[in-house]
């Protein structure tokens, strides 16, 4: 019996590893031919079986594996931990059991944080189950934060979480937008100029900084249809609640034709940057553009 773990790597290897403890397996084996047709065998001190991690794994070791795991009897359990196949394992799986568990997003990651941090003993708040979720997308390294935020005193606030945990914001382009709006030049390139000292990649700015004009839009069209929006409404924004509120807060001082010419900016700086001219004063030039009217998108 071959069963496949796939999806986000740390709930795979859980639900595998929760599988082989039913199963008495209690190790990996090596992904050889020798060592998997080794674990096949029976042994004096227990039945066969196999765990194997294949996310290190060629094509071409996949190719000698193959043969073993397609023989593999119906009471011999083997376990597979895949998170991300290739076409051909993917293919080998469709004969076979396989178990997918994608990675939780948005409200689901909400979820699940809340959900492990009750296994872990403790109520997280959904003000900060929101803002890890903003962080990092890898699970296994929010367990760990959750693991550090289990040993703290309640009541578990935002500020302290914000001491505690180790996890870096992605680059959302926020407090850019922010400084930007408000025409302050030398804070915006401040910002700018620690990205770039944080090895961020000038590209990935300039992609942040178009959504969040984006969501500005969005915003301000919300805001032409209904003045006055419900917190239901801030859905149709397809942004956190908080970034949502902070966008109609914002849209409601520009003006469409701003808005336009920000967007059609950034998508020139964008096409220079992967044109061939150096991405950083592409992007440089564009928050200049931003910031001043008279400053050409060209």
């Amino acid at each position: 019996m071959v069963v496949a773990f796939t999806g986000d790597p740390f709930l795979a290897r859980e639900a595998l590893l929760e599988e082989a403890r039913l199963r008495g397996l209690t190790r990996f084996t090596e992904p050889t031919p020798e060592a998997l047709a080794q674990a096949l065998s029976p042994g004096l001190f227990g039945g066969a079986g196999a765990m194997l991690d294949l996310r290190e794994v060629g094509e071409a070791e996949w190719k000698t594996l193959k043969p073993l795991l397609e023989g593999v009897p119906e009471e011999v359990p083997v376990l597979l931990l895949d998170p991300k196949p290739t076409p051909a394992r993917a293919a080998f799986y469709r004969a076979r059991e396989r178990r997918d568990f994608p990675t939780p997003k948005g409200k689901d990651l909400v979820r699940h944080l809340e959900h492990r941090a009750k296994r872990l003993g403790f109520r997280l708040p959904a003000g900060v189950a929101q803002h890890l979720a903003g962080l990092e997308p890898d699970l296994e390294a929010l367990e760990r934060e959750l693991e550090k935020l289990a040993l703290l005193e309640p009541p578990l606030t935002l500020e302290k979480v914000e001491r505690v945990v180790a996890l870096r914001p992605p680059v959302t382009g926020f407090q850019l937008v922010g400084a930007v709006l408000e025409g302050n030049a030398k804070e915006a390139f401040r910002r700018l100029r620690a990205l770039r000292e944080e090895g961020e990649e000038p590209l990935r700015v300039l992609g942040a900084l178009s959504w969040q004009y984006a969501l500005l839009a969005r915003a301000w069209m919300l805001l032409k249809e209904n003045p006055r929006p419900k917190e239901e409404d801030l859905a149709r924004l397809e942004a956190h609640p908080f970034a949502a509120r902070k966008a109609l807060e914002r849209a409601k001082g520009l003006g469409l034709e701003e808005l336009k010419r920000a967007l059609d900016l950034l998508m020139a700086a964008e096409e220079r940057a992967k044109g061939g001219k150096d991405p950083w004063l592409a992007l440089e030039e564009a928050v200049l553009g931003l910031i001043d009217p008279r400053v050409s998108a060209g």
